[in-house]
């Protein structure tokens, strides 16, 4: 009777410990075997400039990474609902600093919390603080061998409301995750980052960090906070506004093409009507003629893209 009891007992220790250790592979295989949900879709197309400037099949590749990343993070609110734009944005933010690597997951991050605004603190240097005003619009947390992010809900859907302004809290956030992924929040993404490539990686950041500061750049102030933040800005500025980053920093630009393997710049200007712009253009309501070509770029009448999706949101 005894033998039964502890033979039983043994097989639901391994069959827990089982589940345990194969949780993230099922959800990622559940996540994967579901439809990306249209509202989720709607979202993106109205919402993200880097989606809009995929092909065809990379938008495929880019929803079924947002599906995973959603499957396996936990994005909790506080004093603040978490509805879908959110969800979306969050992993949209995510996505985007890693989309050139086929099977990257943010191993390190235990959970999001997102809050409805930017929220004052005591400053610290190695804080996402924004420049003078001691405001935070995000911060990335260590808790013994976990990272949390906070992220200001507003600020993360400004980043997206604006695809030229060089800034977005949430990519910016990602970014020091991505740098983390060797162990240390450093400014030198070595984890992705070919080695060869450390060295002049170093000089060309010093270089720039010391332009900053000498008020010979129009890269923000901010990333001369530290190496760690420099990295997190040009990271926003790589994916917001590749052209003039390529045009008045091309060794440093060339180095991110090698670290992030993307080249956003080419991405963009294969559009006959940038989508940037393009977002601008929704977002102001300009009309467009129901047989004009969609400006996102996907070949279709306006009446056979963006309006019907439009309509058949209302």
């Amino acid at each position: 009777m005894q033998y039964w009891f502890f033979a039983a007992f043994v097989a639901v220790v391994v069959f827990l410990f089982y589940r345990y250790v194969t949780r993230e592979s099922r959800q990622k295989a559940a996540a994967l075997a579901e439809d990306f949900p249209a509202a989720w879709r709607q979202i993106l197309s109205e919402r993200v400039a880097f989606y809009l400037s995929l092909t065809a099949k990379d938008k495929l590749r880019f929803e079924k990474k947002i599906q995973v990343f959603l499957a396996q993070t936990l994005i909790t609110g506080v004093q603040t609902e978490i509805d879908d734009v959110t969800r979306v944005l969050v992993a949209a933010s995510a996505v985007i600093p890693v989309f050139g690597f086929a099977d990257w997951e943010y191993g390190n991050l235990s959970e999001v919390l997102v809050v409805p605004d930017a929220w004052k603190e005591q400053q610290d240097p190695n804080k996402e603080v924004a420049p003078l005003s001691g405001t935070l619009l995000g911060s990335v947390r260590n808790f013994q061998t976990s990272r949390y992010m906070h992220l200001s809900k507003a600020s993360l859907e400004q980043g997206f409301r604006d695809a030229l302004d060089k800034q977005n809290v949430g990519i910016h956030e990602f970014a020091h995750l991505l740098d983390a992924a060797d162990g240390t929040i450093d400014g030198v993404p070595s984890a992705t980052l070919p080695p060869e490539l450390h060295a002049p990686w170093a000089e060309v950041m010093a270089r720039e960090i010391q332009a900053i500061r000498d008020g010979n750049s129009e890269i923000n102030d901010y990333a001369a906070t530290n190496e760690a933040e420099f990295f997190a800005v040009v990271t926003e500025y790589f994916f917001e506004k590749p052209e003039k980053l390529q045009e008045h920093h091309p060794e440093l630009y060339e180095l991110l093409l090698r670290a992030f393997r993307q080249n956003p710049k080419k991405r963009f200007l294969r559009f006959a009507v940038d989508p940037r712009e393009w977002l601008k253009t929704l977002r102001s309501r300009r009309k467009f003629g129901r047989n004009d070509p969609c400006p996102c770029g996907s070949g279709k009448k306006y009446k056979d893209c963006h309006l019907l999706q439009q309509q058949a949101a209302a």
